[in-house]
């Protein structure tokens, strides 16, 4: 009877992970709450910055592997665009912006059988920042301002049931600052977007 007891352990472990990996999915989808802090930044005499705001993140990612995957983005966020020096100076110049990111990234993903499965990511897309309302500057009406947008991110997914999960992480932004077609608020900068996100994953 002694014997029998640990072979039976061992035998129940051996069939949980086979089947844990039977659950595999090729693709899944992520609802993301994020938090978006912009490094200020200087330059032609211009600073730069932007106030601290929520958003949310949509994600696809197909599998090309259990390792390997491509990975969709879509996000939205609100910020105000600050600007002081130059001819910004004194009461500087505030601008709220809607700012849609879109882009692609290739992803790496550790301890596939296991609960907490870390990931690790980097790619490239478009940042679009528009004002909310028209403003002009010495008679010339601002745009929005579309850049390229080179991203990466860091992360941890918990397993919470054979479809669903909860994605914790982190995602860096560096991109041209914006200058709404504006020579007078141009710095000529690369800025730097930090994005923690958290949201439920749903595999299929």
């Amino acid at each position: 009877m002694n014997t029998i007891k640990p072979l039976t352990i061992l035998v129940l472990c051996v069939t949980a992970t086979g089947a844990y990996g039977q659950e595999e999915y090729r693709n899944d989808v992520t609802v993301s709450a994020t938090g978006s802090f912009q490094r200020t930044v200087s330059g032609n005499g211009i600073t730069q910055s932007s106030g601290e705001s929520p958003g949310v993140l949509f994600t696809y990612r197909y599998f090309l592997t259990d390792r390997q995957a491509l990975e969709l983005n879509y996000g939205f966020s609100r910020v105000n665009e600050q600007f002081a020096g130059g001819t910004a100076s004194g009461t500087g110049v505030s601008v709220s912006s809607n700012v849609s990111e879109a882009n692609l990234s290739y992803v790496a993903r550790f301890g596939v059988r296991h609960l907490l499965r870390p990931f690790l990511s980097a790619g490239v897309g478009a940042l679009i920042i528009s004002p909310v309302n028209s403003f002009t500057m010495n008679g010339v009406s601002g745009t929005a301002f579309a850049t390229p947008d080179f991203v990466y991110s860091g992360g941890v997914e918990l397993t919470l049931g054979r479809h669903t999960g909860f994605r914790l992480g982190y995602r860096g932004h560096l991109f041209q600052t914006p200058d709404f077609g504006l020579a007078t608020l141009a710095t000529g900068a690369v800025g730097h977007i930090a994005e923690p996100f958290g949201g439920l994953v749903f595999h299929f």
